[in-house]
């Protein structure tokens, strides 16, 4: 009795593991129908010189602007890295977390139609849009907020 009821308990973990393999595997076609990768590159390569441009220390002579651009890049190609790892792995987990098979392949056919297309195609111009208005019409609020609380907690310290 106790090696069927162990055989079962065994079997059943078999199953439940094969089917989180996959729900995992239609969650990385998801990703791959989405072009999690080519929008990180694109992302990447629309959001950067924005933010570049509002650095205010960025420096004038071009063998330190040199220096600093080959630091920036190495930078963004490991947030880059760190990105791909994070999604290919962390967020397979997280999507398996809360969505259900049926779900990820309700999704996996939207990518898979020309709107679902289109939304990829349009989602690194969208964020770079979005980077730019935040740069131009809140960093500049921001930066100030977060200069008047330092200077406050600084004056408070100080007393």
């Amino acid at each position: 009795m106790k090696k069927v009821i162990l055989a079962s308990i065994f079997c059943f973990s078999i199953l439940a593991s094969s089917h989180a393999q996959t729900k995992q595997a239609s969650i990385k076609q998801l990703f791959h129908l989405m072009q999690t990768d080519s929008i990180i590159e694109k992302t990447f390569a629309t959001i950067v010189p924005s933010v570049m441009s509002q650095m205010p220390n960025v420096p004038k002579d071009e063998a330190s602007k040199e220096k600093f651009s080959k630091m920036m890049e190495g930078a963004m190609k490991v947030s880059k890295d760190i990105c791909t790892k994070m999604i290919n792995e962390d967020m397979v987990v997280i999507y398996d977390k809360y969505f259900t098979q049926a779900e990820v392949d309700d999704f996996i056919r939207f990518y898979k139609t020309p709107v679902g297309q289109k939304l990829v195609k349009m989602t690194p111009a969208i964020q770079a849009d979005l980077m730019n208005v935040m740069m131009q019409k809140y960093m500049p609020e921001m930066t100030k907020s977060i200069a008047t609380t330092v200077a406050e907690i600084a004056t408070k310290e100080a007393k």
